[in-house]
Parts: C-alpha cells; sequence; structure tokens
C-alpha cells in the first residue's frame, strides 16, 4: 500500500499491510505562514515520514472591532469575518504550497479551532467566566465564530485539503454544566463539522484537555477520533468501545516520544496496537508534541508501527 491507501483503510476499518502513523508539533512563530511555513512542514515531513500530514495553524482567527471580547455584551457584537482576511489568506498561502509539494503522495489535513478555541482566544481567556454571566450571548458569538469557521474550513478544502483536524477545547467536564455545554460548546463545533461532512474524505476530531465529556463528542460527525489517554481521559479500549471511527493517538505526547529510547518508543507502540488492534487504527501522540521534539525519535516510532 502507498500512504493513501493505508490510511483510507484505516478509517474504513479495513485490514492494513503497516499499521499507518503520524504525529505533529507546533513550528517556530516565524514559520507560520507562507513559503516558511510550507518549509517548515516539508522538511518535517520528508524527515520524518509520517503516513498523513497534519498542518499546523497558528495564523489565528481574523480580531473583532476593539480588538477583544471584554465583556459578555461583546460577543453580540461579532460579525462574520471577510475571507479575505488576512488571518485566513496567511494559511491558505502555506497550505497550499505544501498541498502542491507533497498532495499527491499523502492525505493533508489542515487544523480548524473549534469556535470555543477561537473565543477564548479573542476574550483573553475570559470565555468561562463571561459564559457564566450571560450565556446566551457567549452563544451567540460562538455562532457567528462557527459560522466564520466553516467557511475557512471549506476554503481549505477547496485548497485541496483533504479534510480538516477539528481542535474541540472546552468540554472538560467541570467548566460547564452539561447543559450549557451541549447549547453552546457542542452546538457551535457541530455546526463547522457538519458543513464539512460531505466535502472531506478524513476529517480528524481532536478532543483536548483532560477531564473530558468523551462520551458527549461520540455523535461527532468525522472520520475519525484523537484524544490523550494520559490526562484522566478514557483508555484506548475504552474509546474503542464509545466511537464508531478510526482511532489515531495510543502515544504519550510527554513520555518516551520526548525522552524515551528506541526500544521504549517501540515498546509503547506495541502495547497501543496490542490494546486496540490493527484495524480502524492510526498510531499518534495524544495531544501536540513539545515543539522542541526531537523529529528523529518521531521517525522511530512511525518505523515501529509499520514493523508490527
Amino acid at each position: 500500500m502507498d500512504k493513501k491507501q493505508r490510511v483510507r483503510a484505516a478509517l474504513r476499518g479495513e485490514p492494513v499491510d503497516q499499521i499507518p502513523a503520524s504525529f505533529w508539533f507546533h513550528f517556530p512563530p516565524e514559520r507560520a505562514s507562507g513559503a516558511a511555513m510550507a518549509e517548515a512542514h516539508l522538511a518535517y515531513y520528508r524527515q520524518a515520514d509520517p503516513d498523513f500530514l497534519k498542518v499546523m495553524n497558528d495564523n489565528g482567527y481574523p480580531p473583532p472591532e476593539g480588538g477583544t471580547l471584554a465583556t459578555p455584551a461583546d460577543w453580540r457584537k461579532l460579525r462574520l469575518p471577510a475571507p479575505s482576511a488576512p488571518a485566513f489568506q496567511r494559511q491558505l498561502d502555506g497550505l497550499k504550497r505544501i498541498i502542491d509539494a507533497v498532495g499527491g503522495e499523502t492525505l493533508i489535513i489542515t487544523t480548524i479551532f473549534n469556535p470555543y478555541s477561537v473565543g477564548s482566544n479573542l476574550s483573553d481567556r475570559q470565555l468561562t467566566a463571561h459564559m457564566a454571566l450571560d450565556p446566551d450571548s457567549v452563544g451567540a458569538g460562538l455562532a457567528v465564530i462557527a459560522q466564520g469557521q466553516a467557511r475557512f474550513a471549506l476554503a481549505c478544502l477547496e485548497a485541496g485539503a483533504d479534510g480538516i483536524y477539528f481542535s474541540a477545547q472546552g468540554g472538560e467536564a467541570d467548566r460547564f454544566s452539561l447543559e450549557l455545554f451541549r447549547r453552546h460548546i457542542k452546538a457551535s463545533d457541530v455546526q463547522v463539522l457538519q458543513a464539512v461532512r460531505d466535502r472531506a474524505e478524513f476529517n480528524l476530531l481532536h478532543i483536548c484537555a483532560h477531564g473530558v465529556r468523551l462520551e458527549e463528542y461520540s455523535s461527532y460527525p468525522a472520520h475519525a477520533v484523537n484524544w490523550s489517554t494520559q490526562w484522566e481521559n478514557l483508555s484506548l479500549s475504552e474509546g474503542w468501545k464509545l466511537f464508531d471511527m478510526a482511532l489515531v493517538g495510543g502515544m504519550d505526547q510527554r513520555g518516551p516520544l520526548v525522552d524515551g529510547t528506541a526500544a521504549q518508543i517501540a515498546a509503547e507502540a506495541a502495547a497501543a496496537v496490542a490494546e486496540v488492534g490493527r484495524r480502524r487504527f492510526i498510531l499518534g501522540a495524544g495531544c501536540t508534541l513539545p515543539s522542541d521534539i526531537n523529529v528523529n525519535k518521531i521517525g522511530l516510532a512511525i518505523q515501529a508501527a509499520h514493523r508490527l
């Protein structure tokens, strides 16, 4: 199998010749967009040789008028950003360069942050506090952000991406009541994912943070799911029973991949495969690796997966 065939088979739950694997991390700020962004991703891709490439997005979301959402009432002032907004165009520029270079040999998915994550950044991390004071105003703003992210995700697909890596944040069980989570966080997440559901072949749902309500994500429209089993979350085998989609993960993002030996890396990879089997599984880390990761260690993990 080539890389595309291998990943597609894993997504469908069909036999694979080798266990596919992929990992990702943030690049320096000066390599966030354009040619520098493409060069960083391509250098990593050629060194580590992952089975699919996840493109980082450190270009942000267009800021609101006034620069920040300072009060709960400000959330109702949010307007849909123009597709030509610089933040969107910087990401698309780098993405197109990457697709032109290696899109023929590997599936490429690009990062789309969920409305909660975007809103948290736009409000200087005050979203949770604002939600407690005026959930309807915050919810109205999240719906607008969801429209903007959905439109941007579609633009990425039109540029040639095979799908999106949807970074779903705000799902910690102790952050919001279940009712608020479902009405505003989950609703805005699904709004974005529904927009790309039938337009992409590989949408990877990443559920970020400690102690998240994983069961609430089992109905999200996606092709694969990823979460950190180390952060007070369900194990791989428990997630296998919960999600009817491919699993991506199994390795500790702060474990042997960071400071372990080749033998320890191979042992952790083998343990993950032993836990869930060879079908409907792609080896990866539970979350983003440290930015100063030794790429050679990533290569060791990918090679270990291919030997299993």
